[in-house]
């Protein structure tokens, strides 16, 4: 089923998606965007960002957010065109972001650190030193081990101290085999304490 088909159908079974809102926001969550530099970016060039990870095609919508304050870079993503149109016949005019640049706001209030948020096929990889994005990037994962291993080739990658550096896992089940794993090699682990409150801040800010 393509994912336009399955937001209709969940509307079709939801009679609550089919109230009046006063507002509405579309928060885009897959893997075709980019972290550019904000000193880097130039904005005529945002597809240039995104082709080297995938094929573009002509019917894509390349929007870019705006810059999360005082972390340095912009979010370049795909839009898809047929899901911003059907929530705009369905609501009209409606804010829309990606996931990505949503976590990084939040993440961004937090202490300096590197964030793991797991999802069931893939996790964010987020490092921020005194408010300063020092790297993120989205990784797919199929054993624990390659969180385990991706987490690690970016902590030096980035010059990170795997003994001193806090690591804070963010996932909505806590897995004590993944803590284990992690704290084999990163000495500083703890999980979120508010996963809940986490999330909310993502969606409904």
């Amino acid at each position: 089923m393509e994912l336009l088909e399955a937001i209709q159908e969940s509307f079709e079974k939801e009679a609550l998606l089919e109230d009046e809102f006063k507002e509405v926001t579309l928060i885009y969550h897959h893997n075709i965007y980019a972290a550019v530099p904000a000193a880097l970016f130039e904005e005529e060039h945002a597809a240039d960002y995104l082709k080297y990870n995938t094929k573009l095609l002509q019917t894509d919508t390349i929007s870019i957010d705006e810059p999360v304050d005082n972390l340095g870079s912009q979010l370049v993503y795909i839009a898809y065109s047929n899901i911003s149109n059907y929530f705009f016949d369905t609501y009209g005019d409606h804010a829309y972001y990606h996931y990505a640049t949503r976590s990084l706001e939040v993440i961004s209030r937090m202490s300096s650190g590197i964030y793991l948020e797991i999802m069931p096929s893939h996790f964010y990889v987020t490092a921020i030193d005194k408010n300063h994005l020092v790297a993120h990037n989205i990784f797919p994962y199929e054993q624990i081990e390659d969180i385990l291993y991706y987490t690690l080739f970016a902590l030096e990658q980035n010059k990170l101290d795997p003994e001193t550096i806090p690591l804070t896992i963010i996932q909505e089940q806590q897995d004590a085999q993944l803590f284990d794993l992690l704290y084999t090699y990163v000495r500083n682990v703890a999980f979120i304490e508010d996963y809940q409150s986490y999330l909310n801040n993502i969606i409904c800010a």
